[in-house]
């Protein structure tokens, strides 16, 4: 028993020495390339999921890291880490994991900080409490102007999906989850409406990769979702926990899509869901705090 201790000790010491050299590596490029340019520039040119060599390479050295463990989730990974830390071969590996993830973070507090994307988020009082019927958006199918009225006064109340970005595969997971609730909604009168703020050419796309049959409208100016105080922040998408939690999706073969190279996107803007009755008003609220942060079905019904 000693010796398989050890030997598991030991496993976990060079995964997590290898996950972190990896990772210091990728944070290391990127306060280099943030240093030499705009950060805006930095942000659109050198954080995108097809450069390996970006902030979103930890995703994949992540999921390394849980296959070299024979794990699929960061909680399973931890458990044989609790069970060893008084062994030495793996102290040092941990200290130096908890470290980068200071660091990790900290950059980004620092990205976030220098954009000053946290003041863009409102606190709940100043949220919106009644959504104009008037608010003008794009039929994302036709490209033709809409507005609110079209879904108001029926009788029914409206679920707000707000997006993040067209590529954002936990905003796809959560359409997924309520169009398999779909009886659940209708019995309380919920029709679902997608709201994006990208253009048309990307809802497209979207709709096609997806197959979603929702009605989907087009907010380019971000007007509703900076009414219901939803920002942007490259500390709450980007963390290191949550860049952990993405890796266990490619663990699952589960692949990330990719955004068309012809259009600007912003992966950093946060999503939510808000449920309004037929006259606008403001029954449920609920603003992201991160990409996996979504309310279930059954929060959604028992919240109005």
């Amino acid at each position: 028993m000693a010796f398989r201790a050890d030997a598991t000790a030991a496993s976990c010491s060079k995964a997590l020495t290898a996950f972190v050299e990896d990772g210091k590596a990728l944070l290391d490029l990127a306060k280099k390339e943030s240093s030499e340019g705009s950060l805006q520039e930095f942000i659109r040119q050198k954080i995108r999921i097809e450069q390996q060599q970006s902030l979103l390479g930890l995703i994949e050295a992540g999921a390394v890291l849980y296959r070299s463990l024979c794990v699929q989730r960061k909680k399973d990974a931890e458990d044989p880490w609790r069970k060893s830390t008084h062994r030495a071969t793996l102290q040092g590996a941990l200290q130096d994991f908890r470290e980068l993830e200071v660091q990790w973070d900290a950059f980004l507090q620092h990205l976030d900080d220098e954009l000053q994307l946290a003041a863009q988020t409102l606190d709940d009082t100043e949220q919106i409490k009644c959504i104009s019927p008037d608010t003008s958006l794009i039929d994302a199918r036709t490209g033709e102007k809409v507005t609110l009225e079209k879904y108001f006064g029926r009788g029914q109340k409206i679920l707000l999906v707000l997006i993040r970005q067209f590529s954002c595969l936990l905003c796809r997971l959560h359409l997924k989850e309520l169009e398999k609730h779909q009886r659940s909604l209708d019995s309380h009168s919920i029709q679902v409406l997608v709201i994006s703020f990208g253009c048309q050419e990307g809802a497209s796309h979207w709709l096609k990769e997806t197959g979603c049959q929702y009605d989907m409208l087009l907010d380019s100016d971000r007007k509703m979702y900076t009414a219901f105080g939803l920002g942007a922040s490259l500390k709450k998408v980007l963390s290191f926990s949550n860049m952990l939690l993405y890796a266990e999706y490619v663990v699952d073969n589960m692949e990330f899509p990719r955004g068309l190279p012809s259009i600007q996107d912003d992966m950093f803007q946060l999503g939510g869901d808000f449920v309004v009755d037929e006259h606008g008003r403001v029954l449920f609220s609920y603003c992201c705090q991160s990409p996996i942060d979504r309310p279930s079905v059954e929060e959604i019904l028992s919240g109005q």
